[in-house]
């Protein structure tokens, strides 16, 4: 892995080398290089540690990762400066960034630089504070209600992989209560002696999160990794995690590959969630981080979430995970009630063609809100989405860009892709003035309830107004996915609208995707014990939503599972997405012959103003470190030949068009 860095020949071999990862993102140099380390350095050079190197005419950062002999006959180029002594990487997190950057065909200092926050002198040479033990937090009283419960929290810190998923019925406390299932699983690891990592998609879930490990272990003791940190306080935390203070780690996607002395566990909360998929190459997910370190290190790993991806169905189906969960009978006893409910005939329903409700969704709500707020999920944000001329039904287009109308604001048209507000609008063909909106948002919408039910309060949480929670009085909550605020004792009935309209994304995983929406709202529902209950708006003989009616989520996905393993599709199969500019992905085809190998395309597709190319590379499971082997190959010849244009690769891509 190791080579010698451009030098010149002849003269004695140094006394000792540096083998250096230097911070150049090109595939063809993704090495170690050597250099030598004056006499200067030698006491503050030492593994792991921040250096500065010359390259290419260049001083460039770069990692020392250890130190080795030089090759006889070579004189070497010396370390420019150590920008620090402190010890930031050791073998571990080597040897870890090594297999992501290798699993997702990237560059082993792209994900350094996803792993490790910014230098931040003034922190690093302050004392650190003194990070208080846990407190031991005892009550066993979520998981112990599932089978295969006990078995697991038993297995922690004792027994090598021990891995499980648990299936969280969607219900707001009892068995639903997700983070209590957490704290139990984290307090029993750190009781033995062990390191607990937990990932969650958003800040909005850490800051829940976060709220009550503090209350339970005591504040001060749980380190926190996100991007909205300061770079003080963010490298603050990672170095507490480095240095062996920190024993509870709570963090969004990168905190996966945070340092941990003796990791007994890592938990990632709603693996499907797309805020777990890094959008800067290698383009990393945490689920995949997550595997990749739990195989290497053997520390226990427990997936938790109210739905279900086809990724972890996989990996039950392999016997890799183990399942903690209820079956359906089990399932419906514990959480609300599902309704379903057909989009009415405006013509027949005088409810549906006033509201945009049929009358069974108005006579719910009405009956509902006595008991307490009421949750109504919208799938899309703004005031009226997807315009379309009143007269002939053209989409209403942007005169600038082509790009799609809508309106945000009552009264205000603006381009979706350029932001342009035209002050009036004539459709291109017929020449009428006036729009209609098959599509309307989650302000529309809260405006339209709250004149049909005057005197309740009626609350948007959706793109910049999202609400964390909602008093526990009457009212009506209109939100779109993962905007659902929070209601003290749990909403007394959760609305599901527009549901024919969220399954209509041209998405591969729309089905999954709108049944982990649907799940994550019906999860903040009351049980049925205290009266919740749940309406879905939509075509009630979909499989999604009877998959909701008969509360077997797992059976779902074991079937969309089925499905995309008969059609060659992912999880099933190892694909590799390459996409960018035409010439880009054509040159990169051809640097390698690909046999055996099935690519579909290159072909073009529009996202939003511009167009891209995109190949999609899929071999079977068994091929699939063959098949990475061979995409990094082709981009190290990309690279080293200098070839142009925008390119980018993504190993697993969670979206396909």
């Amino acid at each position: 892995m190791s080579t010698a860095a451009p030098g010149l020949f002849e003269g004695p071999a140094p006394r000792r080398v540096a083998r250096v990862a230097v911070d150049v993102p090109l595939a063809h140099l993704d090495r170690l290089f050597d250099y030598e380390v004056p006499d200067a350095l030698e006491e503050t050079a030492v593994p792991g540690c921040r250096v500065k190197v010359p390259f290419s005419g260049r001083t460039r950062d770069g990692w020392l990762i250890g130190f080795g002999e030089a090759e006889p006959g070579m004189k070497l180029s010396k370390l420019k400066s150590v920008v620090s002594s402190e010890a930031i990487l050791n073998d571990d997190l080597v040897a870890l960034f090594r297999a992501v950057a290798d699993h997702y065909a990237g560059v082993f200092t792209d994900v350094v630089r996803l792993a490790v926050p910014r230098r931040h002198a003034t922190t690093e040479k302050a004392p650190q504070r003194q990070w208080p033990v846990p407190t031991p937090y005892d009550p066993r009283t979520v998981l112990t209600r599932f089978p295969g419960g006990e078995a697991f929290l038993g297995a922690l810190g004792t027994e090598k992989g021990a891995r499980a998923f648990w299936q969280v019925p969607s219900v707001v406390d009892g068995p639903g209560d997700l983070v209590g299932g957490m704290l139990e699983a984290v307090a029993e690891t750190v009781a033995r002696g062990k390191g607990a990592i937990v990932i969650v998609p958003t800040i909005r879930e850490l800051d829940v999160t976060l709220t009550r490990f503090q209350a339970a272990f005591g504040n001060g003791s749980v380190a926190v990794l996100n991007g909205e940190l300061g770079d003080s306080a963010r490298y603050r935390n990672w170095l507490a995690l480095r240095r062996g203070q920190a024993r509870i780690l709570v963090a969004t996607r990168s905190g996966v590959l945070a340092p941990m002395e003796n990791l007994g566990l890592i938990v990632v909360v709603d693996d499907g969630n797309d805020s777990h998929a890094e959008p800067r190459a290698p383009h990393p997910h945490t689920r995949g981080m997550a595997v990749l370190r739990c195989a290497a290190s053997g520390c226990a790993l427990l997936m938790a979430a109210h739905g279900r991806s086809t990724d972890v169905a996989a990996l039950l189906d392999r016997g890799w995970l183990k399942e903690i969960g209820l079956d359906p009978r089990r399932t419906r006893a514990a959480t609300a009630p599902v309704r379903l409910s057909g989009d009415s005939d405006p013509r027949r329903d005088p409810m549906a063609a006033r509201l945009r409700l049929p009358s069974v969704a108005f006579d719910f709500l009405r009956t509902t809100l006595v008991q307490g707020p009421v949750l109504v999920q919208v799938p899309r944000a703004g005031h009226l989405a997807g315009l379309s001329c009143q007269r002939c039904g053209e989409k209403a287009r942007c005169g600038k860009c082509r790009g799609p109308l809508r309106s945000q604001r009552p009264g205000r048209l603006e381009c979706a892709w350029c932001g342009f507000e035209p002050p009036h609008w004539e459709c291109e063909f017929c020449h009428h003035h006036r729009l209609r909106a098959p599509i309307v948002g989650a302000v529309r919408t809260a405006e339209e309830l709250g004149r049909a039910f005057p005197g309740v309060v009626a609350i948007n949480s959706s793109a910049s107004m999202i609400r964390s929670d909602v008093p526990d009085t009457s009212a009506i909550v209109v939100a779109t996915p993962g905007a659902e605020p929070s209601a003290p004792s749990g909403y007394a009935g959760v609305l599901l609208l527009d549901t024919e309209l969220m399954l209509m994304r041209a998405d591969l995983r729309v089905a999954e995707e709108s049944v982990r929406r649907w799940c994550n709202a019906m999860a903040l529902c009351r049980g049925p014990h205290d009266g919740g209950r749940v309406l879905a708006v939509g075509p009630s003989e979909h499989p999604t939503l009877q998959a909701l009616v008969r509360g077997d989520v797992g059976g779902f996905i074991a079937a969309e599972l089925a499905e995309r393993t008969a059609a060659g599709l992912p999880p099933a199969v190892k694909a590799v997405r390459v996409g960018g500019d035409a010439e880009a992905v054509r040159d990169f085809l051809d640097n390698d012959p690909f046999e055996g190998v099935d690519i579909l395309g290159p072909n073009e597709f529009e996202h939003g103003p511009t167009t891209e190319t995109v190949a999609l590379l899929r071999v079977p499971l068994v091929k699939g470190r063959d098949l990475i082997r061979r995409v990094k190959y082709a981009a190290a010849i990309r690279s080293a030949r200098k070839e142009g244009g925008r390119l980018y690769i993504q190993v697993d891509p969670e979206v396909l068009d």
